[in-house]
C-alpha cells in the first residue's frame, strides 16, 4: 500500500519494494488489530500453532488491553528478531482520554512502563526513534 506523499511521487519501480504473501488474518473484536497483525506475522514466518499462540496470550497474560509493547513480548516469546520503535519509551499519556483506553488507563500505565523497564532484561529490543507514526482506531 502506498501513503499519500509516496503516491505524489515518482512511481514505485519492480526493484523498490518487497512484496510479501502474508495471509490475512481478520480482527475478531475492535480491540485485538495488533493480535490480528501478529498471527498474520507468524503465520508467515510458519510459526503460528493456535493452541501454542494461545497458550502465550495467557502465559503473558494478554486480555482485551493489548499495548504495543505486548505485542513486542509476544514476538520475543516466539523467537521472532525485530526492533520495536517508539516515540515514547513507556505509557503515552495522550491516550489516557481516548474512550479505549480511559476506563483501565491508570492501572494499565503501571504495567506497561514496566514492560518497558524490564525489556532490555527480558530481550526485547525498544529503541526510542523520532517520526515513528501510529494511529489506534
Amino acid at each position: 500500500m502506498r501513503t499519500e506523499a509516496e503516491a505524489a511521487g515518482p512511481p514505485l519501480e519492480p526493484g523498490d519494494f518487497v512484496q510479501l504473501p502474508v495471509p490475512i488474518i481478520q480482527q475478531l473484536y475492535h480491540w485485538d488489530c495488533g493480535l490480528a497483525c501478529s498471527r498474520m506475522v507468524l503465520r508467515y514466518l510458519g510459526q503460528l500453532d493456535d493452541s501454542e499462540f494461545e497458550s502465550a496470550l495467557q502465559e503473558l497474560r494478554l486480555t482485551r488491553s493489548i499495548w504495543t509493547i505486548d505485542l513486542a513480548y509476544l514476538m520475543r516469546h516466539f523467537g521472532v528478531r525485530h526492533r520495536f520503535c517508539t516515540q515514547t519509551l513507556g505509557v503515552d499519556k495522550g491516550y489516557k482520554n481516548q474512550s479505549f483506553y480511559r476506563k483501565h488507563f491508570d492501572t494499565e500505565e503501571t504495567r506497561v512502563n514496566q514492560l518497558f523497564a524490564q525489556a532490555k532484561a527480558c530481550k526485547v529490543l525498544v529503541e526510542k526513534c523520532r517520526n515513528v507514526q501510529h494511529q489506534h482506531q
